[in-house]
Formats: structure tokens, C-alpha cells, sequence
């Protein structure tokens, strides 16, 4: 039984309106799996859901910014 581990990335204007956001979502270990496989091995996997999930939050994140940046400089 896994648990699921959302990272969300947001990209605000000044006054705090979100223009863009980024979500990745993993599965990550539940405690029954760290006592099972051992706490080495469950803290290595979850270090690497963390891993993945900001890399791939972040890329969608800067990928929507700039195509919103590019929309907007078009308009002018």
C-alpha cells in the first residue's frame, strides 16, 4: 500500500494572482513498507519521488510561464 505525494509549484503575480502552476504527483512508501524493506531503502526511494516530482513540477511550472510570457509579449 503506497501513499501518494502531491508537489505543487506556483508562479504569482505581485499582487498575489497565481499565473501559472506546476503539479506532479508520486507514489511514496507507507510505513508498512519502510518497516518491511527497511529504512535505508524506503528513505532512498522517497528521496527520489521528492527528486522527481520537484524536477517535473518545476519544468511545467517554467514551461506554462513561458508560454504566458510569450502570449503576452505577442499582444503588444
Amino acid at each position: 500500500m503506497s501513499k501518494k505525494m502531491e508537489i505543487v509549484v506556483r508562479i504569482k503575480d505581485e499582487d498575489g494572482t497565481e499565473i501559472v502552476r506546476g503539479e506532479s504527483e508520486r507514489e511514496v512508501p507507507y510505513i508498512g513498507e519502510i518497516e518491511a524493506s527497511g529504512f535505508r531503502a524506503a528513505f532512498h526511494e522517497l528521496e527520489g519521488a521528492v527528486l522527481e516530482g520537484q524536477r517535473e513540477a518545476g519544468k511545467r511550472a517554467v514551461g506554462e510561464y513561458l508560454e504566458h510570457m510569450a502570449k503576452k509579449k505577442r499582444r503588444r
